[in-house]
């Protein structure tokens, strides 16, 4: 499959590019905001440099990967869309429901295929938690931080849709998700002010679902790097040292019961972005559907946060 990139982040260069390549596809196209000012790093090869819509209406591209600033997920991927392009979009994929529902109409008209890029979906460490047997699941506790990003990070930019609750909080309520069934509702939240920026600098929720089982987590864009969850079951417990950005190899521990570190458990050596690209591909050729509905309970999750702490939605 032969891939366009719609803006020249850090994650394309640094993860999405090098999986694409890895998993035997092509990137041909770079659309960037102003093309020819500052020569493409090396990963990108003898890709072609262009503006986006020039990127958006090559035929020769097949999908479109996209990872510009939250704000503009949506309206760049209904253009990509209308024009037959499969659509790989980074997340939050919308900063709300209309802007979500809006995009689903799209993709319903469309011989194009939409996906949101949770790399977290195909690694396999997820799918080992959701199958252990530790008892009936009761709750679980999420935990990822990242220290203050430089002054013109979108992230520190509301506006753009920054701030961590869009940025991090979708992947703490996407293990919910993963986890247990149905859509959550919001038990409490809370959210802290950046000193220097217009957007949260943390913020701290539980959600219940409908069979019980319920997620607390903090979230935070200034504070010490960490990563971490925990599921409590009836019979049991489980710990994913790194849920979001494991290493190659990573681990995670479990019991049935007990105070100690208890049963490590290590995964084969696997790249979770390569995976995706991999899924991605394989739903796209086979004219599978879009599918809205993981989107859809997260979107409204983070909305629902947003009023109850006074964040802008």
């Amino acid at each position: 499959m032969k891939f366009g990139i719609l803006g020249e982040a850090k994650i394309a260069r640094e993860h999405i590019v090098p999986a694409i390549l890895a998993a035997g596809h092509e990137v041909t196209h770079v659309g960037r905001r102003n093309p020819g000012q500052v020569p493409l790093p090396s990963i990108y090869k003898d890709a072609i440099e262009t503006d986006y819509d020039s990127l958006l209406s090559e035929p020769s591209i097949d999908a479109i990967y996209n990872p510009l600033p939250n704000h503009l997920h949506v309206p760049y991927s209904i253009e990509a869309l209308k024009l037959g392009k499969h659509v790989l979009c980074e997340k939050p994929v919308a900063l709300n429901l209309d802007e979500l529902i809006k995009l689903e109409s799209v993709a319903k008209e469309s011989s194009a295929f939409f996906y949101e890029a949770y790399m977290v979906r195909s690694h396999p460490q997820w799918d080992w938690l959701k199958k252990l047997d530790i008892g009936k699941h009761q709750s679980s506790h999420f935990i990822f931080s990242y220290p203050q990003q430089p002054a013109d990070n979108y992230r520190n930019r509301a506006q753009d849709g920054g701030g961590p609750l869009y940025d991090i909080g979708c992947y703490a309520i996407l293990s919910g998700c993963l986890l247990f069934n149905g859509s959550p509702e919001v038990l409490s939240a809370s959210a802290i002010m950046n000193d220097s920026f217009d957007v949260e600098k943390q913020v701290d929720a539980s959600l219940k679902w409908p069979n019980g089982e319920t997620l607390s987590f903090t979230v935070s864009g200034s504070a010490a790097l960490c990563q971490t969850l925990t599921l409590l079951g009836s019979n049991g417990w489980a710990k994913l040292n790194v849920p979001v950005n494991p290493p190659e190899i990573t681990h995670a521990y479990w019991s049935n019961g007990g105070l100690d570190e208890g049963n490590k458990i290590s995964f084969p050596p696997c790249n979770q972005y390569q995976l995706m690209v991999h899924d991605f591909v394989t739903l796209a050729e086979s004219g599978s559907k879009s599918d809205f509905s993981l989107s859809t309970i997260v979107t409204k999750a983070i909305n629902e946060i947003q009023q109850a702490t006074g964040l802008s939605v």
